[in-house]
């Protein structure tokens, strides 16, 4: 079901996806599938995966889908955005390649009949975004084969806690305190520009999003079947949370000196049990 949350938030991605299309961080003009690749975090936890079928959710313009193809893979990626699954069918004609993209909420694709797969994967800005965590365990369940993996590279919870809802790229403040693990309500939030361009202002800039505690997450993925065999934790992120944070040589986004020590970004990943 669509709720009123879900269309203010389409609205949201769908200019997004039209801003990353022009200038911005995704440097859409200059995309080759051969030059962009996963980072060293996914790449280790997701193995080789030749040959394998991965559903990639959440997958945006779909850069890290193509990433997934061409490690061998073959690849059916999910996005409730219509703006970023047109983008990401362009650049796969463009290129002729071959991953399947579908407009759908990664919370219920039964209508799509996708079969099951050896690997679920999603990453990078994804959890937030999600109203029932607990659906979305069940949905990444179902389309898992026996023994089959999921993984997931994220923003660390507990880094959102720090963080200002309403105010672009703010300062780490460690006595400012958000909610953590909020459950089903969401909250408000305003940010005006894309993570990825400071170009334009938005025009959508009401969204909705959700907090959702590392506990709520192991016990949704339990819950539906899922046996967790994995889980790590950085102090490094893949955008600029906070505007006190540097980009190193990895282009990861940090605290320069280790001027504080917790935890950005967080994997999991996890098995069907059979």
């Amino acid at each position: 079901m669509i709720t009123e949350y879900d269309t203010k938030n389409i609205l949201f991605w769908d200019e997004l996806a039209d801003i990353h299309s022009g200038v911005s961080d995704y440097d859409l003009s200059h995309f080759h599938p051969h030059k962009h690749n996963l980072r060293e975090i996914e790449l280790n936890l997701l193995g080789d995966i030749a040959g394998k079928k991965v559903l990639h959710l959440q997958c945006h313009v779909g850069f890290d889908s193509f990433a997934l193809e061409m490690l061998g893979a073959e690849v059916t990626a999910i996005d409730y955005s219509a703006s970023a699954i047109e983008i990401a069918n362009r650049i796969k004609d463009s290129f002729n390649l071959k991953t399947n993209f579908h407009c759908a909420n990664v919370c219920d694709l039964s209508s799509l009949d996708l079969g099951e797969f050896d690997i679920v994967f999603t990453s990078y800005g994804v959890l937030v975004w999600l109203r029932d965590l607990k659906s979305w365990a069940i949905s990444i369940a179902t389309h898992l084969k026996e023994d089959g993996l999921f993984c997931i590279v994220d923003e660390h919870p507990f880094a959102r806690v720090f963080s200002n809802p309403n105010k672009d790229n703010v300062r780490f403040n460690s006595g400012y305190l958000h909610t953590y693990g909020m459950g089903e309500q969401p909250f408000k939030a305003n940010y005006k520009y894309s993570y990825a361009s400071d170009e334009k202002e938005l025009d959508h800039q009401e969204q909705y999003v959700w907090s959702h505690s590392i506990s709520e997450l192991i016990n949704s993925l339990v819950g539906a079947g899922l046996n967790v065999v994995d889980f790590s934790e950085y102090e490094k992120t893949f955008y600029r949370a906070f505007s006190d944070l540097v980009i190193n040589n990895d282009k990861w986004w940090v605290f320069e000196d280790g001027s504080y020590s917790i935890p950005l970004t967080f994997s999991l990943c996890a098995k069907k049990r059979g």
